[in-house]
């Protein structure tokens, strides 16, 4: 059986049908939880977070681009972060790298796929600097990981709603890296 058959099996089995109108519990969520794509990790139930209280947006290596890039190169995240913070109006943002990270690690390689290489330009100064300090492919990646999460918080306040929001104390920020095996979080910023 392959994952989609468990998906439709399971949503075959559910009691009320689809579209049926019931009791829809109130959304509002109190954060943005910016997270990477990766599998292994499930931001609700790996964090603790109850159904509902905050959003999701997962992209490769959790990675917020900020305004020095083109709109059209940020569409998604822009709107997600628009919608979070004007229209849901979170509390919170947190921005969550992982040990790991298969996006760090391509950005480190040079992978040669020409969208994951735009993607991931904006760690090219970071990633030019760990490369100097040397080290193995995994301590670099353990430091990049670490650095992208740090940069990704920075340009988050390169939008002036979310600037003004934290000045405000209307909006905090925090930088998370999650251990992809014992699930252990830790504040960098």
């Amino acid at each position: 059986m392959t994952i989609i058959d468990d998906i439709l099996n399971r949503s075959a089995n559910l009691e009320i049908p689809y579209g049926e109108l019931r009791n829809i519990p109130e959304h509002r969520p109190e954060m943005l939880l910016i997270g990477c794509v990766d599998a292994r990790k499930d931001p609700i139930g790996d964090l603790g977070v109850t159904k509902g209280r905050a959003l999701i947006l997962r992209n490769i290596a959790a990675l917020i681009r900020g305004t020095s890039v083109a709109p059209e190169q940020r569409e998604t995240e822009s709107a997600a972060l628009e919608f979070a913070i004007k229209v849901m109006k979170v509390k919170h943002v947190a921005v969550m790298g992982h040990t790991d990270c298969g996006g760090i690690r391509a950005a480190l390689q040079d992978i040669d796929f020409p969208s994951i290489q735009h993607y991931l330009r904006p760690l090219d100064d970071i990633k030019a600097e760990v490369k100097h300090q040397g080290g193995s492919l995994e301590d670099q990646a353990m430091v990049l990981e670490k650095e992208a999460v740090i940069m990704s918080v920075k340009n988050l306040q390169s939008y002036d709603y979310i600037a003004e929001a934290q000045a405000a104390g209307e909006l905090s920020l925090h930088g998370w890296m999650i251990d992809i095996v014992s699930g252990k979080l830790e504040e960098i910023i």
